[in-house]
C-alpha cells in the first residue's frame, strides 16, 4: 500500500495560514478585553485563556481535514462500496471526534472565571487612545493580510517557511511512503 504525502510545503502553508489566523484571533481577544476594561472597568480574561485552545484545536481540525481529503480524492474511486463505506464511517466518525474534543476543550476552559477589575481605567484617555492605534494597527494588518492572501502575494516570513522546509534537489524521494 502506497500513501501519496503530497509534499511537505503543502502543510507548511497550511500551518502558516492557521498561524496568521491564530494571531489575529488573539489580538482581537486582547482588544475585547482591553477595550471592556476601559468601558467597564471589569474585563473577562478567560478569552485569552479561550483562544489560543480553540485555534490550535481549529488548527488541527483543518489539517486533518485537509489531509484527509487529499488522501481519499485519488484513491476513492477505487474501493469497493464496502471499503468505500467503511472509509466514510472512519471519516465521519474522525470528524465527530475533532468537534467533541474542540467542543469539550473549549468548555473545559470557558469556566475558569478570571475577571480583572479596576474601575480607575473606564473612559482613562490614555488607554483609550492607545485603543485607537491599536485598532487602526489590527485593522490595517487584517487588511492587508487579506489582501495579500486573496491576491496569492506572499510575505517573506512565508518564503522564509518554505525555505526551511525545502527539499535539496539531489533528493529522488517522489513524496511517496510505502507501507509493507
Amino acid at each position: 500500500m502506497s500513501v501519496n504525502t503530497g509534499g511537505i510545503q503543502d502543510y507548511v502553508k497550511y500551518v502558516y495560514v492557521m498561524s496568521l489566523i491564530s494571531a489575529l484571533a488573539m489580538a482581537v481577544s486582547v482588544d475585547y478585553v482591553l477595550t471592556e476594561l476601559w468601558l467597564y472597568g471589569v474585563a473577562d480574561l478567560t478569552v485569552l485563556i479561550v483562544t489560543p485552545v480553540f485555534m490550535f484545536m481549529l488548527s488541527m481540525l483543518v489539517i486533518s481535514s485537509i489531509t484527509m481529503i487529499k488522501q481519499i480524492r485519488g484513491g476513492f474511486g477505487n474501493m469497493s462500496s464496502k471499503a468505500r463505506a467503511l472509509m466514510i464511517t472512519y471519516i465521519v466518525f474522525f470528524m465527530m471526534a475533532l468537534v467533541y474534543f474542540t467542543y469539550i476543550s473549549v468548555v473545559h476552559y470557558a469556566g475558569l472565571g478570571l475577571v480583572l477589575t479596576d474601575y480607575q481605567l473606564v473612559g482613562d484617555h490614555y488607554l483609550g487612545f492607545g485603543l485607537a492605534l491599536y485598532d487602526a494597527g489590527l485593522l490595517t494588518m487584517s487588511w492587508q493580510l487579506t489582501e495579500d492572501l486573496l491576491n496569492n502575494k506572499l510575505s517573506s516570513l512565508y518564503r522564509f517557511f518554505m525555505m526551511a522546509f525545502m527539499r535539496d534537489h539531489h533528493e529522488d524521494d517522489d513524496s511517496t511512503i510505502i507501507v509493507r
